[in-house]
């Protein structure tokens, strides 16, 4: 089936109110993924057979036998018009069957030119087996499908989840139970990836993901794009690559900051193919997309690049590609104008057969070009000839980057193997290939491909001291077990950084004020017990580290030869660079893992409202972390117990102050006084138990021996239990909690120590340097060093585990 070129909305900025629309096919997951989006954007969600008993005061199957098909088909059909007219804001909108009909196609059409409509699409193999239909049936329902794709302007592939407890969702079972063994030590309930994956999508095309005003740190690495930060890399894959199974996906986690998809074939069922493959790399690898067309592959066929590139707008990517060799008026209405909040790259390649080089006057043009179009980034690539090139292409970045006024980003390299160095020194995204990139036999190097590894690049700035190696510690109380040597160490390594992390001989405070005079100190972790303390000490800290008053990172802020402190953002830029130490920068990453594994874990039956609750148990630094991460979560009811009465009351002081000036409200924590005392009776019993004490004793704070009282795990949705204590790994809390799951039936998500420190890792370690972290390799490197009252872990357990790191 051919894809649409005509009649397909194109129209993808809106009003940010501007009502969500969801179509597709039954099974495609429309009923699920509207509940997702609808509880990220915080909106109504309206679905068609709601609205229709609404407004009919019966159900649809009870007014189809009442009243015979024709007159059936006439009352949805304007009833769907109805439902649609009059939410134009604030709401998510389910459109079932009725998007098979022509009226309501085109009335989506009309529609789609001030809202965004979505088509959900998903493996008709997999529906089939979830309607139970017959080849016929499912062919006719598969026919009109594509159909979707005229009458929208996004579209999103809603892939299967393959781990072991999860099922992915869908329109005939909407009950979310995940699973069939609720009571299952990996029970989570369904459509958990799928959450993740929708949510950021949803935000991100609807403008949600703009930059969060309250978090004013250069050195979070979701804050800043690739283009700002320093020697970033784009891994770069062809879609052919990807369909015949020379990439493996679960290796490809690691050295890049975006990930290049390149279309380079286009056939009657690629549409669906490409969307898949975007689907499938947004899961896996968690880092922006660039869309890119190889216009040479698909030969002189224009109309089908462009038809291609409006695709990957479709999908919602944060780049595209676009060759700036094409017609720059029709680049402009059909793309450019239409890119809603995706960023255009103007690209060229210069062959040696067209006589340009990097000094006349051709490339600066294309430069030009490039910004009169209203790209957002440009891309200018030649394929060197000779070594001298290299110094060519540094020369002509030079004269764009002395040009008077803002400019856009430039990125300019050489291509082919005379040009690798030009590569290393690249800047911006420059593209990388990787070991999972497997070559077939035969194939031979494509010139134009990327030659070296992000690996590569980093270890060749290393030895060119454009990076330096830098040392990392870990502080406080009751380190030497600590997890996060082997765990940063391996990250450093397969980064290409030659940076080491240590347990310093003496882990005081003492040492941290030798480490400050020290130019290639590069930060430093913090426990407990002083995140809090540390908090008061440091000169600058993150609003965030503000907000919660502890800090459990420590970065330096380098200095001019007189002095005078970088700016912030330049410091940015100078992670893996040593220098003077002229201050301290503090943050806290305990509190974005903490967010990370409710928010993850979290159902959407127990999806965040007014009536939520929250339990925290402790008062040092990791419960303030914990019940920020609530309170950003919208968290608005949160309760503290703790064994000293004080403590507890001085953390809920605190933050109450912090919510009436910031979240509108006087008093979201309340002090519990005794574990002896019932639940309060004005609040629901908690969806989310964050137990922060230690795994031993630290000061008057005891070791992780706590159990709840039984009534406070009434919730009948049950929820999410984190146990920050990993020694032991099986805390007295856990095992309770499994004992209630097993008993009363209710849905705990149980998550232990190892994942909170391995989120909290991930989290600094690209706080630290800047990179993107190597997920599964730092969660295995973790699992492989733990040693717990049973002993180390089998490599049964860790494969096990391994399976759910995204």
């Amino acid at each position: 089936m051919h894809y649409p070129s005509k009649g397909c909305p194109s129209r993808r900025l809106f009003d940010h109110d501007a009502s969500l629309v969801l179509v597709g096919i039954r099974g495609c997951g429309k009923r699920s993924l509207g509940f997702i989006a609808a509880t990220a954007l915080k909106r109504r969600f309206i679905t068609e057979d709601y609205y229709f008993k609404k407004i009919t005061e019966c159900s649809r199957n009870e007014y189809l036998q009442r009243f015979g098909d024709q007159t059936f088909e006439k009352r949805n059909i304007e009833v769907l018009k109805i439902m649609l007219d009059n939410h134009r804001t604030g709401c998510v909108i389910e459109v079932g069957l009725g998007s098979l009909t022509r009226t309501i196609q085109e009335h989506l059409r009309q529609y789609a030119a001030m809202n965004p409509v979505i088509y959900l699409l998903r493996d008709m193999d997999h529906i089939r087996r979830l309607l139970k239909l017959e080849d016929n049936s499912i062919q006719l329902l598969g026919h009109g499908d594509p159909l979707h794709r005229t009458c929208s302007n996004f579209e999103f592939y809603n892939i299967e989840d393959c781990s072991r407890t999860q099922t992915g969702g869908d329109d005939g079972d909407d009950d979310d139970n995940g699973t069939s063994d609720r009571r299952s030590v990996g029970y989570s309930f369904k459509l958990k990836n799928a959450k993740e994956d929708f949510t950021r999508f949803v935000r991100f095309i609807t403008g949600a993901n703009t930059h969060d005003p309250s978090n004013d740190s250069p050195f979070v690495l979701l804050e800043t794009p690739p283009e700002m930060r320093s020697y970033t890399h784009a891994i770069f894959i062809r879609s052919s690559d990807l369909a015949s199974g020379a990439i493996d996906l679960a290796e490809l986690e690691s050295g890049g900051d975006a990930i290049e998809l390149c279309v380079d074939r286009w056939a009657q069922d690629m549409a669906s193919t490409v969307s898949k493959q975007v689907a499938l790399l947004r899961r896996r690898m968690q880092v922006p997309i660039i869309f890119s067309i190889d216009v040479t592959s698909l030969g002189a066929d224009h109309d089908l690049c462009f038809q291609v590139a409006e695709h990957g707008l479709r999908l919602g990517v944060e780049y595209l590609a676009i060759d700036l060799g094409q017609d720059h008026d029709r680049l402009r209405d059909l793309i450019v104008q239409n890119r809603g909040v995706t960023k255009i790259i103007g690209h060229h390649v210069f062959d040696p057969s067209s006589g340009v080089a990097w000094e006349d006057g051709r490339c600066y043009s294309f430069y030009l070009d490039a910004e009169r179009l209203g790209c957002q980034l440009v891309r200018i690539l030649r394929v060197a000839t000779a070594r001298e090139d290299n110094d060519s292409v540094r020369r002509f970045v030079d004269r764009v980057q002395s040009t008077p006024g803002s400019r856009i980003p430039i990125i300019a390299y050489n291509v082919g193997m005379m040009g690798r160095s030009s590569q290393v020194f690249n800047p911006i995204l420059t593209s990388v290939t990787h070991p999972a990139i497997r070559r077939r036999d035969g194939e031979g190097e494509r010139e134009r491909e990327p030659q070296i590894t992000a690996q590569d690049a980093m270890l060749a700035l290393c030895q060119a001291y454009i990076l330096d190696p830098l040392r990392f510690y870990i502080l406080g109380a009751s380190v030497s077990y600590s997890l996060s040597p082997a765990m940063h160490n391996a990250a450093y390594q397969s980064c290409g950084m030659n940076h080491i992390y240590q347990i310093p001989v003496s882990p005081s405070l003492a040492e941290l004020e030798r480490l400050g005079v020290d130019p290639n100190f590069g930060g430093a972790s913090i426990v407990q017990p002083w995140r809090v303390h540390l908090c008061r000490q440091v000169s600058y800290r993150s609003r965030d580290a503000e907000a919660i008053g502890a800090i459990n990172t420590i970065m330096p802020l380098r200095a001019s030869p007189d002095g005078t402190i970088f700016p912030l953002q330049e410091q940015s830029r100078r992670r893996n660079q040593a220098g003077r130490v002229a201050a301290w920068w503090g943050e806290n990453t305990d509190w974005i893992s903490i967010m990370v594994c409710f928010g993850r874990n979290l159902s959407p039956r127990n999806a965040i409202g007014p009536k939520t609750t929250g339990l925290v148990i402790g008062a040092g630094g990791m419960a303030r972390a914990a019940i920020y991460a609530m309170l950003r979560l919208g968290c608005r009811k949160i309760f503290i117990l703790n064994r000293t009465l004080v403590h507890a009351e001085d953390v809920a002081k605190h933050f109450n102050s912090w919510a009436s000036s910031q979240v509108n409200s006087d008093e979201v924590v309340r002090v519990l006084k005794s574990a002896e005392d019932p639940w309060p009776s004005d609040s629901s019993p908690p969806c989310m138990i964050a137990s922060c004490v230690p795994e031993a004793s630290v000061g008057d704070e005891p070791p992780a021996n706590f159990e709840m009282p039984v009534d406070w795990a009434g919730n009948p949705t049950g929820g999410v239990v984190l146990e920050l204590a990993y020694k032991p790994l099986h805390t007295p809390l856990l095992r309770q909690m499994r004992r209630v799951r097993s008993e009363t039936g209710q849905p705990w998500v149980l998550v232990d120590g190892l994942e909170m420190v391995a989120e909290q890792g991930f989290a600094q370690f690209e706080l630290m340097t800047g990179r993107k972290a190597p997920r599964r390799l730092m969660m295995r490197e973790v699992l492989r060093n733990y040693v717990g009252e049973d002993g180390p872990l089998d490599e049964k357990t860790i494969q096990s585990r391994l399976e759910y790191v995204r």
